[in-house]
């Protein structure tokens, strides 16, 4: 009975420490090993190109290429629509009577109203009054609207200054008449060439441009433009920024010239650029507008991507393949030539998706998989990816 009770205990003794020596185990194997072991999944987080993707353990690749086009120079030239910008004052000149007369006596009032519209109240700037006067006598008394703005003696060339809050934008009246005259007296007023000058301030001082570069078109740039003058007053000022980084600051003459511009790298990005022209006086147009930057061979892109020896011994024992995935952004044709590992073959569709196997072109360890498009398309995503 002892010597059952002993073998017992020692058995016991001997699970234990087998079950210690497991969990030893495993908590010092590698975490990829300790994953195998247990069944579980580990994500591969890869590093591709420029950009950092958190991959599962069947995808060998995923990335966004983007905009991506053609080239056969060494430089792309990107041609930018004019800019038109501008602060000053036009002015509209109106006739509102050739010749009026108004009096006043104790007995008799005569007074004469005239009426007039703004073109553009929003731009307005001033507006004055102008006349003539051949015969005075008394205080001279105009309203507009109804609201008393001279009351004066008037001669020779007579300007008057209308309050802009009292303006309309249609059916302005201008009422006129002279102050009272002594008991028996008679007050006069002829006024000739009547007219209403509106002055208009008209400005588009700054104007905003947009141009995609692609991920092939990276380095400094070069950004020229002439410059037209159509008025220049002393000290204006011209102003380029680029995506919101001020790259040109400079004063500007009524001498047409063509500005040339280096942009630097850092400025710029991939995808959509804004270039903002702005001045704080004159009447300028810029023209001709082209930007020029560095561009990757023939605008090609290209991808690095891995493949372990348990991946392929996987793919090899499970009759699994390799397939490459695009997603593109729209219908139009997309062509270009795909190389992957140098095996090549064409890229010819209008479909948002495509796919083509290349489990054979694959190997174990690094891998590369290039893109040279034929003509201009927007690739969303790229894939490859273990089925």
């Amino acid at each position: 009975m002892k010597r059952s009770q002993t073998s017992a205990g020692s058995i016991a003794v001997f699970i234990v420490l087998i079950a210690l020596f497991m969990v030893l185990y495993l908590i010092f194997i590698p975490p990829k090993d300790r994953a195998n072991l247990l069944g579980e999944n580990l994500t591969d987080n890869s590093t591709n190109s420029r950009n950092s993707v958190s991959l599962g353990s069947n995808v060998l690749l995923s990335q966004s290429p983007g905009l991506l086009k053609n080239f056969n120079k060494d430089t792309s030239k990107h041609e930018i629509d004019s800019v038109q910008l501008y602060l000053k004052n036009q002015p509209n000149l109106e006739d509102l009577a050739t010749s009026i007369t108004v009096s006043k006596t104790i007995f008799n009032t005569e007074l004469k109203e005239l009426r007039f519209s703004i073109q553009d109240l929003n731009n307005l700037n001033q507006v004055s009054l102008y006349f003539l006067v051949s015969k005075a006598q008394g205080d001279l008394i105009i309203n507009l609207n109804g609201i008393e703005i001279f009351n004066d003696k008037a001669s020779s060339l007579q300007t008057v200054t209308l309050p802009s809050g009292l303006l309309k934008e249609s059916n302005n009246v201008l009422t006129f008449k002279t102050s009272s005259p002594n008991f028996f007296g008679k007050n006069i007023y002829t006024l000739n060439d009547i007219k209403v000058r509106e002055n208009f301030e008209l400005t588009n001082t700054k104007e905003e441009r947009s141009f995609i570069l692609s991920s092939s078109e990276k380095g400094d740039a070069e950004l020229s433009f002439f410059a037209y003058c159509n008025q220049a007053p002393v000290g204006s000022r011209l102003r380029v920024f680029m995506n919101t980084k001020e790259v040109f600051n400079n004063i500007v003459g009524c001498a047409s010239s063509e500005k040339s511009v280096e942009i630097k790298e850092d400025s710029l990005k991939e995808g959509t650029n804004a270039l903002l022209f702005e001045i704080d006086k004159g009447d300028f147009l810029l023209n001709n507008i082209e930007l020029k930057i560095k561009i990757e061979e023939g605008g090609a892109k290209t991808y690095k991507f891995s493949v372990s020896k348990k991946q392929i011994d996987d793919i090899l024992s499970s009759a699994k393949e390799i397939k490459l995935m695009m997603r593109f952004s729209d219908d139009k044709n997309k062509r270009a030539t795909i190389s992957v590992n140098g095996n090549e073959f064409t890229l010819d569709t209008t479909n948002l998706d495509y796919e083509q196997f290349i489990t054979s072109s694959v190997k174990e360890g690094n891998n590369f998989v290039r893109i040279t498009p034929n003509n201009e398309f927007t690739t969303d995503l790229l894939e490859i990816k273990i089925f």
